[in-house]
């Protein structure tokens, strides 16, 4: 019994929140929030018109102009919407970790209290 609390409140404590930055990171990843960031006005999928100026008509030019721009709009909607939902994800996960790392200590004890109420045959709900 000394050798499983001493692992739960020190040991398993360090692993768990090992583990909770390792998932953190990986969400941030796995979205790539800071190249998200960085090129959040790159046009979408490097899909862009060509720009040949003084060669090109000038209503050539100006659908070139139209054609980069709603590129670029595109580009920056996916990435605004996956940004949103990458930094959801992230805080799902960090206040999932944060309730979890407070019940944590707690286990040990609920597991006892459930057993007594169990023995004293409580019932805590109808």
């Amino acid at each position: 019994m000394p050798g499983m609390l001493q692992w739960w409140y020190v040991e398993g404590w360090r692993l768990y929140f090992a583990g909770l930055g390792k998932r953190l990171k990986s969400a941030a990843d796995f979205f790539s929030l800071g190249l998200l960031v960085g090129n959040l006005f790159a046009p979408f999928r490097q899909i862009s018109a060509e720009d040949y100026v003084g060669t090109v008509p000038l209503a050539q030019q100006f659908s070139n102009f139209l054609g980069k721009l709603l590129s670029r709009l595109i580009g920056a909607i996916v990435r605004i919407f996956l940004l949103i939902i990458g930094i959801i994800v992230i805080i799902v996960q960090a206040v999932g970790g944060i309730v979890l790392a407070v019940v944590w200590p707690l286990l040990p004890f609920m597991v006892v209290g459930c057993v007594v109420l169990a023995i004293m045959q409580v019932q805590i709900w109808i």
